[in-house]
């Protein structure tokens, strides 16, 4: 191989052979790429999500949920309705900068069923009898050829510069491109409470989720993952910790999951900053909460964790260690 192939202006030169455990990895990582697409929901001619190339994503709408919350939905490109992405899993967004590519990864808060195709599980009834398929953006299953990103934007102020790509989502014109790549994350929902984390299937019929500020959305995706599907009776127990009442993502899709699923998932919200009226848990995460709040620790419980670090490191690691 020469560098004429990559930039003509280069001289011809050798770059040389790899060693064998290079190549053995080489070839492993294309065999894995080249197994997970053809396994994935309606095959790879329809597969949006690629793990080492960008794919240009269209922004259809924005859609103001807080003062500082927007959910975004984007268009696959023609003939890719699959966006491909496993439960509990992120894409990496893209965005091109003058000098740089500015990247930062995203749970998606739709589609949150897998595609259709391949015995893929029933969805769960709603009380009205009809399958939750749909939400005012597109159908909640995978293969409608877009996808919903909520994110919470990050504004700068005084006391720090914001979020970069949070602003950028925030102004650019619907019709602008950004691209992404995925996915990406080591824990995997199958279903009936299998995972398979770090390449190893687990089984937990019991989930506690320690979860903090946007760190809501992957733990959403597996909720709701759960709750929409037919027969799935893993049960779920919820620590979602913010500053104010007005900071919580999700807080009315997380209120009707809860009363619709008699008892198989339990919300407790925490507040570092409520308001007078609030009557919930006040103050920051800590073991007392935890305790309360979650499963105890035993055969067939987890606890997974999505947060700022403090919460996680300070707080949620130490309490359920003391457990």
């Amino acid at each position: 191989m020469s560098e004429r192939a990559i930039n003509p202006f280069f001289s011809e030169c050798i770059l040389g052979s790899v060693t064998e455990k290079a190549a053995n990895f080489i070839k492993k990582n294309a065999e894995d790429a080249a197994k997970a697409a053809s396994s994935s929901q309606g095959g790879e001619d329809q597969l949006t999500l690629q793990k080492h190339r960008w794919v240009p994503v269209k922004l259809l709408s924005r859609q103001e949920v807080s003062k500082d919350t927007r959910t975004y939905t984007f268009k696959l490109p023609d003939g890719k309705d699959l966006l491909g992405l496993g439960t509990c899993q992120h894409v990496q967004i893209g965005f091109h900068m003058n000098d740089r590519m500015l990247i930062r990864s995203y749970t998606p808060t739709r589609p949150l069923l897998p595609g259709s195709g391949g015995g893929r599980q029933k969805s769960k009834p709603a009380a009205n009898g009809k399958t939750l398929e749909d939400s005012p953006n597109g159908s909640l299953r995978d293969g409608d050829g877009s996808f919903d990103l909520t994110v919470k934007t990050y504004f700068p102020d005084e006391n720090q510069p914001g979020g970069a790509l949070s602003n950028i989502l925030d102004c650019i014109p619907i019709g602008e491109e950004v691209e992404i790549r995925g996915p990406t994350g080591e824990i995997v929902y199958i279903g009936n409470g299998e995972f398979v984390i770090e390449g190893k299937k687990r089984n937990f019929p019991k989930v506690s989720l320690v979860l903090g500020g946007s760190g809501i959305t992957p733990g959403y995706s597996l909720i709701a993952r759960i709750l929409l599907t037919q027969g799935d009776m893993t049960e779920l127990r919820i620590v979602d910790a913010n500053k104010t009442e007005g900071d919580i993502l999700l807080k009315g899709e997380l209120e009707r999951f809860q009363r619709d699923s008699k008892g198989q998932m339990k919300v407790t919200h925490v507040l570092s900053r409520p308001s007078e009226e609030w009557e919930g848990a006040k103050g920051y995460v800590n073991g007392d909460i935890i305790k309360q709040s979650l499963f105890p620790p035993g055969e067939g419980s987890v606890a997974l964790l999505c947060g700022p670090p403090a919460m996680i490191q300070k707080a949620a690691l130490p309490a359920l260690r003391g457990l």
